[in-house]
């Protein structure tokens, strides 16, 4: 553009001085001649300059270069508001992770960095050994590394790699007091943002939050994993944007600002957990770890009539602040590494349950009818579909190879193998897979944390059905069996788990209340399992919980009478087959008090471990019980209705995937609803842009084959949308409006177009 202009400039004097030469005007004409020349180029000039300026006033740039933006940094300067990330908290307030700082270190080498006095503010080569020391003992930093470091010539600065990062405020207070003792220069702290977290405290519950972008603060905190990470959405907040005026010198003027786009703060998450329970867990947790030497352990506590999650942990965890790993460990790598490896056993590993399932089997044939407890049978091995090479038989075979005769409700208290499995023949392949199914085994609980494993229901061929009335040959995971367990501890109503209290803006708040998803079997044969579970922990000739040596139930809760079911289950080798040995083994136990309309469900499971008793998971359950009791009037105390509840906008879920969905549904503390065996939704019973208060139902229509699903509670409405996606048709008993009490169709039964539906309003 330059060059185009400077020939446009000259030309017209070139042109001026070749017409003054090939001319012999007179010089009165010349003169006359070269005026008109110069006002011509006069006109080229002004002409040219006027497009110029025309076109940057409107395209704003020169050269590439925007000019606005040049001009606004001259009078005013834009900065970023940072938007405070949410803090999870426990049910009561107790902060559990919040937004903090942590530090990085560093040493200054450059000899011209003194203060204005001459004072040395570097690090000479004398200090090395004592700052290699120091290192090693706050930070753990091999003194070689550090010494490596503090001599690469040409260097003014040095860090000291992920040892040298992430230092905690308290740390940092300790290096800088030991350097002062030793009155080292040249030694400094980065201060970046970070998550502060309490200690080991449900670590793999909670997950961990850290920087989007290394060290970058200015990308702000990303949640890596558990509740975290699954309510990252929730808990991130939207930085803002502010202007600051300037003067012409370029200072700026204090006070004189304009938010452009104010910061919006993350929402609080206040789980469902009791900080006194997880704590005391936690304890009790690295007791039996040491005991048994297992290397997975996994224990929670329920409340049994909301489905509340009171506390949670396993081993190996971690602790957050140290993110060091608690628990066995692979020691060829690092604790990161380890850590990174965990997985959250809670809710993202499978595993066959054992004997703890056989509840399942009970509430099956008592609710059908198949189940008589006057009945008596043998314990004898028995051969089931010609597999004449793995008998079923009970764990006490080789002390009665002929068996024992039993009455049903004795052989539960013994965990009869044999007894379970004839129980299941009973009733039949179809009748047990229509109650798996009523339990939503082989369903995640899509409770709103991601990465939920499915399980997996048995193989459909005889063997695998009836192995699966011991809890062999199917898959669950711990939410699915606390989930079942849910149904038979509250009178038949399957509650689905809850880790979410409430979630609370400044101004306004969601509170969760408990939801029933169904009512696999009746309260009458809830109470009769309850029942039964009693003589596991009392029956001093058949129960697996009572403990012969002492001459006493394992399980004791001051002078509570206890439902509890113990199991021993084969564990899977990833390289085929099972685990081979004496303890080889994944041993579980389930609790519920008081036997009648239980208070508390807990549960643990002890995989491989190398000592085996199970006072290993009853010195964990019995103090943690009798501390639940003590805190009962505490958790039991209802929570205030929100003064001004934060509702909602219901989005177009059209396209999206099932299963994101649901859980993005599940963290605004919904209720969805998924009819159909579509992978995606077509349709949604409340249309986009609706407002909704927390705990609506949400019916998501995928299309596909529909079967019917569990209409416990549901609304008239709720009905009317299904029958119009559905096409059965549909009638009413009962009240004209009000709550579904009964349905005609079974759950899970596939529907056709024109199928007549009845159901009971209440």
């Amino acid at each position: 553009m330059i060059k185009f202009l400077k020939n446009i400039v000259t030309f017209p004097f070139k042109k001026v001085a070749i017409n003054a030469s090939k001319t012999h005007l007179s010089p009165q004409a010349n003169r006359k001649r070269i005026a008109q020349d110069i006002l011509f180029l006069v006109i080229i000039v002004f002409t040219v300059f006027l497009v110029r300026f025309s076109w940057i006033i409107v395209t704003d740039s020169t050269n590439g270069v925007k000019l606005s933006t040049l001009a606004k940094a001259n009078y005013s300067e834009t900065s970023t508001i940072y938007a405070k990330r949410g803090t999870i908290f426990d049910r009561q307030g107790v902060p559990i992770a919040t937004d903090s700082s942590d530090y990085s270190i560093y040493v200054i080498l450059d000899k011209n960095y003194v203060s204005a006095e001459g004072k040395k503010l570097y690090a000479s080569s004398d200090e090395f050994d004592a700052i290699a020391t120091i290192f090693k003992d706050q930070l753990d930093i091999d003194p070689k590394y550090t010494k490596d470091q503090l001599t690469t010539p040409k260097l003014s600065q040095v860090e000291f790699g992920t040892k040298g990062k992430h230092i905690s405020f308290a740390k940092k207070e300790a290096i800088e007091k030991a350097i002062k003792d030793k009155n080292i220069e040249g030694i400094g702290f980065l201060s970046h943002l970070a998550r502060s977290y309490s200690g080991n405290f449900a670590s793999n519950f909670i997950g961990l939050a850290g920087l989007k972008d290394g060290d970058d603060d200015t990308k702000g905190l990303i949640g890596q994993f558990g509740i975290e990470a699954s309510l990252d959405g929730v808990l991130s907040g939207q930085n803002g944007v502010e202007t600051l005026e300037k003067n012409k010198n370029g200072q700026t003027l204090q006070g004189i600002a304009k938010s452009i786009k104010p910061a919006k703060d993350g929402q609080d998450v206040y789980t469902t957990l009791d900080s006194k329970l997880q704590t005391y867990l936690e304890t009790l947790m690295d007791e039996a770890m040491q005991k048994s030497g297992a290397p997975e352990l996994v224990g929670t506590l329920v409340k049994a009539d909301t489905g509340e999650i009171l506390a949670t942990t396993q081993r190996p965890t971690f602790n957050p602040s140290t993110q060091t790993v608690i628990g066995p460990k692979n020691d060829k790598v690092s604790d990161k590494q380890n850590l990174n490896q965990q997985s959250n056993l809670l809710y993202q590993a499978m595993y066959e349950p054992g004997s703890t399932f056989k509840l399942f089997t009970m509430s099956a044939a008592i609710e059908n009818g198949t189940f008589d407890p006057n009945a008596t049978y043998s314990s004898a091995p028995i051969v089931v579909g010609g597999a004449t090479d793995a008998p079923i038989s009970d764990w006490d075979v080789s002390t009665h190879p002929n068996g024992l005769i039993l009455t049903y409700p004795q052989g539960f208290s013994h965990s009869s193998n044999v007894g379970m499995s004839k129980l299941q023949m009973a009733m039949g392949d179809k009748t047990w897979d229509e109650y798996l199914n009523r339990f939503k085994f082989g369903k995640p609980t899509l409770m709103g944390l991601g990465g939920e494993a499915i399980g997996k229901l048995p193989d459909d061929n005889i063997v695998s059905q009836v192995n699966s009335a011991f809890g062999q040959g199917i898959s669950v995971t711990e939410t699915q069996m606390l989930r079942g367990f849910s149904a038979v501890a509250n009178g038949g109503k399957m509650l689905e788990p809850q880790f979410i209290s409430k979630i609370a803006s400044v101004d306004s708040q969601r509170i969760a209340k408990p939801e029933i998803i169904g009512q696999p079997i009746s309260k009458k044969t809830a109470d009769s399992v309850l029942k039964y579970m009693v003589s596991v922990g009392t029956d001093n000739v058949n129960g697996t919980a009572y403990d012969w040596n002492n001459s006493q139930p394992y399980f004791r809760v001051g002078d509570k009478e206890i439902s509890v079911k113990t199991g021993t289950a084969q564990v899977a080798n990833p390289t085929g087959g099972y685990y081979e040995g004496t303890t080889a083994y994944l041993y579980s136990a389930v609790a519920m008090v008081p036997s009648v309309n239980p208070d508390f469900i807990f549960y643990m499971t002890v995989k491989l471990p190398q000592h085996w008793s199970l006072s290993f998971i009853s010195d964990v359950a019995n103090p943690l019980l009798e501390r639940a009791y003590e805190l009962k009037s505490e958790i039991d105390a209802s929570q205030e209705q929100p003064t001004n509840e934060l509702k909602i906008a219901m989005k177009d879920y059209s396209g999206k995937p099932v299963n994101s969905t649901v859980n993005l549904l599940r963290q605004e503390i919904l209720q969805p609803v998924v009819i159909g065996s579509g992978t995606v939704i077509k349709d949604q019973a409340i249309s986009a842009g609706t407002k909704l208060g927390a705990n609506k139902r949400v019916l998501l229509y995928t299309g596909g084959k529909a079967v019917m699903p569990d209409m416990h509670d549901w609304s008239k409405e709720d009905v009317e949308t299904f029958v119009k996606w559905t096409g059965v048709t549909i009638s009413y008993k009962g009240s004209e409006k009000g709550q579904v009490t009964d349905q005609n169709i079974k759950m899970n039964q596939e529907l056709k177009k024109g199928q007549k539906l009845t159901v009971t309003l209440k």
